[in-house]
């Protein structure tokens, strides 16, 4: 029976042959849930990659949804570049297919066994899934071994050939790579991310996409320059996602200037949160986005200290979720580092010309909300800039 998630590639792609290179996919935690929960996530995961594949100009590709992993064929180079970022993959290699043979497993392996150097030293690690096989993993080791002409090294070798022999096929391969971990994109539900142009919210947002959410974005804009600079840190997001993002561009200049001229100057970043908070859980609610997301960093900036952290808790409805809270500072820009978003965070931005001279640090939120209440007509304001809000497809 064909598989339905199975894309058609061009005739000289599209046969099987035995000696056929294919990309074998090892699926990440998803390999631990229940069996219905499983295949529901491998399914997402599939439709995750069919989608990032054609996004990125890979039209010809078949994918094959097996039990425990996937089989991955497309002649384009791309395709290893995109599943290094596609969430739900442990790791995934560039494998050799071939027939549970020894004649035919040998000719798979000498073909890898060509990139050991003269001073390299090698190890060959078989698994044998089905065992009315007639052969052991430790056969397939030896034999393999002995038709190599270099020196083997179980501990550390150099270079590892793996075997992967199941009923009617082996898979031959000598180098894992690295995939993104974490659950398919989608699989757990939306949440709504406040973005700004610093370094720690496209992380936050980044490891809540690895936990299986889409994400869509808010940002409160001041100067409409900053615009820009956001959209171009969810560029270098958006290669982790199967298809672009929705940014909403709030205008938040009116309602700091209100803050800082109506309340106690003490209170204006503890303030400038809150009702950050309000606007995004009305905008939250239009996307049916179950959570909202920030960078927030315990004690990291006066805003985010335990006490004013407190203090605005109970302001909205929804769970706030805080994937940054316990992390170090340096932590968080190693991980920005390495999915690409470091960058354009750093670019030249106006810094807050709002932030007072001394900023409370343990506000308390019967304090907070008298002080709200004296910014005039907020609940127009908030409604305003929900209806201003401008949304840009990333």
């Amino acid at each position: 029976m064909r598989n339905k998630n199975a894309r058609k590639m061009k005739p000289a792609n599209a046969k099987h042959q035995a000696g056929a290179r294919k990309i074998i996919v090892k699926y990440g935690e998803l390999w631990l849930k229940s069996e219905p929960v499983k295949m529901h996530f491998a399914r997402a995961l599939t439709e995750n990659i069919r989608s990032s594949f054609k996004s990125n100009g890979i039209h010809a590709f078949k994918i094959v949804r097996l039990r425990d992993m996937m089989e991955v064929e497309s002649p384009s180079k791309k395709a290893l570049e995109i599943l290094k970022r596609t969430f739900g993959i442990s790791w995934f290699a560039e494998a050799v297919e071939t027939k549970p043979e020894m004649r035919r497993m040998e000719k798979a392996v000498l073909g890898f066994a060509k990139r050991i150097g003269k001073s390299q030293t090698f190890a060959i690690r078989a698994s044998r899934q089905d065992k009315s096989l007639p052969f052991t993993s430790r056969d397939i080791e030896v034999e393999m071994g002995k038709r190599i002409d270099r020196k083997v090294d179980l501990s550390k070798p150099d270079v590892t050939i793996y075997l992967e022999a199941k009923k009617d096929k082996v898979y031959v391969y000598s180098e894992k790579i690295k995939g993104a971990g974490g659950m398919p994109y989608g699989v757990s539900g939306r949440v709504l991310s406040l973005v700004s142009g610093g370094i720690d919210s496209p992380v936050a947002s980044w490891l809540m996409m690895k936990r299986g959410c889409s994400v869509d974005f808010v940002h409160f804009s001041v100067e409409e320059k900053d615009n820009a600079k956001v959209v171009n840190i969810l560029k270098a997001l958006a290669e982790y996602a199967p298809a672009g993002f929705h940014l909403y561009s709030v205008p938040y200049k009116a309602i700091q200037e209100s803050i800082t001229r109506e309340c106690n100057r003490h209170f204006t970043c503890v303030l400038c949160k809150r009702i950050m908070y309000r606007i995004a859980e009305k905008i939250a609610n239009e996307v049916r986005a179950k959570a909202l997301v920030t960078g927030e960093n315990l004690a990291q900036v006066a805003s985010q200290t335990l006490d004013n952290l407190v203090a605005n808790e109970g302001v909205v409805s929804l769970p706030i979720l805080r994937p940054l809270l316990g992390m170090d500072k340096e932590e968080t820009i190693a991980l920005a580092k390495r999915i690409g978003t470091f960058e354009p965070s750093i670019a030249r931005a106006n810094p807050c010309a709002f932030v007072p001279f001394k900023p409370a640090t343990k506000a308390r939120g019967e304090i907070v909300a008298a002080e709200e209440k004296r910014i005039k007509n907020l609940g127009e304001l908030i409604k305003e800039a929900v209806a201003s809000a401008k949304k840009v497809v990333v």
